[in-house]
């Protein structure tokens, strides 16, 4: 994502006092039922920091996510297939993708490392993910060191090389992670990537956390013949003490067991990519640090070069493209090079992207077919279509943060990835006779949003309704009329870079109210379901435009009770039109609920002590009713008065008594990281209840349609999303349930009639 994703690791605490064991029947094994479960259409919306292309199979092509898995194209629809919806709960951290390859003389090989760093599912570790049939299924090799395909530095690569002359052989080149100074630098497997060893022959790295560490591993097929290791590997080496010294490239005649230093390289930059074309060059593109930035990228890197190396005749040449606004003064428009496609297939055609461009141009995309002699600008004169995700407005500019992949087989055909997802170009050599490029969204399939906020309204009192209303990361939140059409729209008025809370008055549920970050303006209301927006005239005091927090609106939308996130600042409540408000009681930082159905109630829940409060005037006075309950989270189903559920790592709390008195365990799923309620089934009076959890120690997502009496599994080995922090069931039609994933796979659904 363009901002680094912070996924809540729901873990519960230890049950405290006043805690009755329930009276409730006993619970029935779970077992899978006919679920079908589907991804929202939103249509891009995260950082795609590469695409491959195989050589030896038209058409095959794959992307990598930073943090929403990895995907297969399927030319036939044009349209991208999720390879990785059936990591577990205890592999979400594998959604997160640092580095992707393929065997060129093996077409259904492919091999991703993967991993979102210190993740305590995983106990720290990334792993290798192997597919012997493009994708369809993987083993899973741990690593016994970290990976963060979401860190500085994931627009580097490849870091991860299959030996074109002997598919058993890979090299992996890790970041430079201060934490992690014994494994770093580079590793080899000579067993398909089933074992690995580290190389430490290869100069070490600095592990002091600067730049990106291995930036690539490039190697010369022509150095041995098929069958045999190769002998010569370029490694390039991203760290601030090498960008400084010129050290940033390292050359291995001997398979890896030696390695010397090239001499030659430019100072004072960080290599970003590195391809060996069939000219037998080496090409590299360049990007200083920013001041004050690491180096790591994407993001803090300018002033920008390309440059080839000669393999054979080892002498360097700079090729970068000439353009004006490089020399500008000031960072704003002396942008960097990152993106790098060599197409193997044409000898000296090669296309870079610039990075970080902010003079209004959006991204260059240079391409050159004689090694860079000369080059244009394929994005001189182009023509962006949007219309995918109409949601993204228009432009007549690619996306920051770009990276290319010339197609193998087809010179005009070639994608662009950038921070919001893939473009591609069927008519890439136009540009050569000042033609029109036309670009056109190509995401068809790759869902990366990040949900912080899912709300499904009932249906509104003239009769209308929408399945969902989804507050976002980074592209603020949407009002989905269909589950299977991009939204037209993104929230506005006011606009924001994050949604962090949504709520609905559940007696009126045309009105909504949501809090933000990033944006004109912290929050605000919707008289219509979310369809429309106006800010609050007025924010509690303390509260800054970037306060987001947590949010809630009584059953009949006449009581607004503001947990802001704004550090210190307390929350505060509105009963007026004019959206005025008054400071409570509550500590800062606390979760408010409303109750489903008194208008007058209120709850709180403090995660870090565990205590619970309680108003009964709409959030003006509050209690603090029972000892403390060490527990996670609180929750209200709509339509039930004085109902109130507490969930975590040991179970269920329910209490009936308006959040005083006995909290009683419910029989069923532990460790539960998010809950949701939806249309009661036929014959029951309790809304139906989801739980994504463990049951019979098999994790999961489970629904209960009696109150907790009894569970039923309803997700499935290939549909597991690496888990679920959030929840909401659709309280209009029975069954159906929408889920936001632990990573970053956008809004998935479960659907089923019975």
């Amino acid at each position: 994502m363009k901002s680094t994703l912070r996924r809540a690791l729901l873990r519960g605490l230890a049950i405290g006092a006043f805690v009755a064991t329930a009276a409730i029947s006993t619970v029935s094994p779970a077992s899978a039922q006919s679920y079908t479960w589907q991804t929202a259409k939103i249509g891009g919306g995260g950082y795609v920091p590469e695409i491959i292309a195989h050589p030896g199979q038209q058409n095959l092509f794959y992307a990598r996510t930073d943090v929403g898995g990895a995907y297969r194209y399927n030319s036939s629809n044009n349209t991208w297939t999720p390879l990785l919806d059936f990591l577990t709960p205890d592999q979400d951290a594998y959604d997160f993708v640092e580095a992707i390859a393929v065997d060129p003389n093996n077409t259904n090989m492919l091999y991703m490392v993967a991993g979102g760093g210190h993740d305590w599912q995983t106990n720290c570790c990334g792993a290798l993910l192997i597919s012997w049939n493009q994708g369809y299924s993987f083993q899973i090799v741990p690593f016994t060191f970290e990976v963060n395909g979401n860190e500085a530095g994931r627009n580097v690569g490849s870091r991860l090389v299959v030996d074109p002359n002997l598919g058993t052989n890979l090299f992996y080149g890790t970041a430079n992670a201060s934490a992690s100074s014994s494994t770093n630098g580079l590793w080899k497997s000579t067993n398909y990537g089933y074992n690995w060893s580290q190389v430490t022959s290869f100069p070490a790295l600095s592990s002091d956390g600067t730049g990106a560490g291995i930036s690539f591993v490039a190697m010369y097929k022509p150095s041995s013949a098929s069958g045999q290791a190769t002998k010569t590997i370029f490694v390039g080496v991203s760290t601030a003490t090498a960008a400084a010294n010129g050290t940033t490239l390292y050359r291995s005649t001997d398979g890896g067991n030696t390695w010397s230093l090239v001499s030659g390289a430019p100072t004072g930059l960080l290599p970003q990519q590195g391809q060996i074309g069939p000219d037998g060059n080496l090409y590299i593109t360049y990007s200083r640090a920013a001041s004050g930035q690491s180096g790591g990228g994407p993001s803090g890197l300018e002033h920008g070069q390309v440059w080839k190396y000669n393999v054979a005749g080892s002498n360097w040449t700079n090729i970068t493209p000439t353009n004006d606004s490089q020399q500008l003064a000031g960072w704003f428009d002396d942008y960097g090079f990152s993106g790098l496609s060599v197409d193997p297939a044409h000898s000296g055609t090669v296309a870079v992207m610039s990075v970080n461009r902010y003079d209004g141009h959006g991204e260059s995309l240079y391409r050159t077919t004689n090694g860079g002699q000369s080059w244009v600008d394929a994005t001189a004169n182009v023509n962006i279509n949007l219309s995918a995700a109409p949601w993204n407005g228009t432009r007549s500019y690619i996306g920051n943060w770009s990276g290319v992949a010339l197609d193998p087989f087809n010179t005009n055909h070639a994608f662009v990835t950038w921070g919001g997802g893939i473009m591609s170009t069927q008519n890439l050599t136009a540009s050569a006779s000042g033609g029109t490029v036309n670009f056109a969204l190509d995401e068809n399939g790759v869902e990366e949003t990040v949900p912080l906020s899912l709300a499904s309204p009932s249906t509104f009192s003239w009769g209308g309704s929408v399945p969902l209303v989804s507050g976002m990361g980074d592209v603020c939140g949407f009002f989905h009329t269909s589950m299977t059409q991009a939204p037209a729209t993104a929230f506005s008025n006011p606009t924001c870079g994050n949604t962090t809370s949504l709520d609905w008055a559940k007696s009126a549920p045309n009105v909504m109210v949501r809090v933000g970050q990033y944006g004109s303006a912290a929050a605000g209301i919707s008289y219509n379901g979310g369809y429309s927006w106006s800010p609050f005239t007025s924010n509690p005091s303390g509260v800054t435009v970037n306060g987001g927090g947590n949010i809630a609106i009584n059953a009949d939308g006449s009581a607004i009770v503001w947990s802001p996130g704004d550090s210190g600042v307390v929350p505060a409540v509105s009963t007026n039109g004019t959206y005025s408000w008054t400071s409570t009681s509550l500590p800062a930082g606390i979760a408010v609920v409303a109750d489903g159905a008194n208008v007058n109630n209120f709850y709180a829940y403090d995660r870090t002590t565990g205590k619970v409060y309680v108003s009964t005037n709409k959030g003006v006075s509050w209690t603090q009713p029972t000892t403390p309950i060490a527990w996670h989270t609180m929750i209200t189903p709509f339509g039930k008065s004085c109902d109130v559920w507490l969930y975590g790592y040991s179970g269920l709390l329910h209490n009936t008594s308006c959040g005083s008195g006995t909290w009683s365990q419910v029989s069923g799923p532990t460790s539960i990281q998010a809950m949701g309620f939806g249309k009661a089934a036929s014959g029951q009076s309790y809304p139906a209840m989801y739980v994504a959890g463990a049951y019979n120690n098999v994790k999961g997502v489970f629904r209960s349609v009696d109150g907790g009496g009894s569970w039923t599994r309803i997700d499935d080995a290939q549909h597991q999303y690496g888990g679920f922090r959030m929840l909401a069931g659709d309280p209009k039609t029975f069954g159906t349930v929408y889920g936001a994933t632990n990573a970053g796979r956008g809004i998935v659904y479960g659907t089923s009639p019975n």
